[in-house]
């Protein structure tokens, strides 16, 4: 029997002006200039093929403040303003598990902003992405910049874990350290060199940020517990940390 883990179903969230879905339908048309087809629920890049599912509902009273705790720091800026004058929701859905899946959906939510859109918000890891950044991030792929669109660090207390690995198919990272800074960048510098440099890693093997940095082993744990069904959770497992 096969143990390959389904790849992870990625959402992302676009508030938009659209008054209703016949609106959305024409900024796609206009504003992707026939790269992008929508019909029914499903969006389709034309050249690639690449489909994704699409979800349009009505406006959410409770969408600015969820952007402003997800994106706190462009939470003053005048596009987070303008989340609260959304007129629409469109979320987004697709899979990971490869930075070509991972850039098609990225691609798929630009053309939405090039529609209307105001930001997006990755449901998976709970960050908010202003629309330049967004854009920037799709013109940055060579400089890896899927992680820094749907990949969190979270400090906590004595410990620090990354989040949202999952996209592209990796275990996430939890490291267990006094020093709570030190435990942020551990879990940053690890996660992104699993991201980056795709190494095999092993239960038993050390790693350090520097030559000079404390030394950290490496073992297999279950991670964060955000429940089975949540978009939080993580199927592949998680590398933890420990000071050797």
């Amino acid at each position: 029997m096969s143990d390959t883990k389904p790849l992870a179903q990625l959402v992302l969230c676009i508030p938009g002006p659209w008054s209703d879905r016949s609106e959305l339908l024409q900024r796609i048309i206009a504003g992707s200039k026939g790269d992008y087809l929508f019909a029914g629920r499903l969006l389709m890049h034309v050249q690639t093929k690449h489909v994704f599912e699409l979800e349009h509902e009505a406006a959410d009273e409770r969408m600015a403040q969820a952007f402003a705790a997800a994106g706190p720091h462009w939470r003053d800026a005048p596009e987070m303003a303008a989340i609260g004058s959304h007129r629409s929701v469109v979320y987004l859905l697709g899979h990971g598990g490869s930075d070509q899946n991972v850039q098609a959906l990225m691609l798929a939510a630009q053309a939405l902003l090039v529609a209307g859109g105001l930001g997006v918000k990755v449901e998976s890891s709970g960050l908010a992405h202003a629309p330049q950044a967004w854009r920037r991030m799709c013109a940055e792929f060579a400089l890896f910049s899927p992680y820094n669109a749907f990949v969190a660090v979270v400090g906590g207390r004595r410990e620090a874990y990354s989040c949202s690995m999952h996209t592209f198919g990796m275990h996430d990272v939890q490291v267990f350290e006094e020093d709570s800074a030190e435990a942020v960048e551990v879990a940053r510098t690890f996660s992104w060199y699993l991201y980056t440099e795709h190494p095999i890693i092993k239960e038993g093997q050390t790693f350090a940020c520097a030559p000079d940095a404390p030394v950290y082993v490496v073992s297999a744990g279950k991670g964060v517990d955000y429940g089975p069904d949540s978009l939080f959770a993580n199927p592949y497992g998680t590398w933890q940390l420990r000071r050797l």
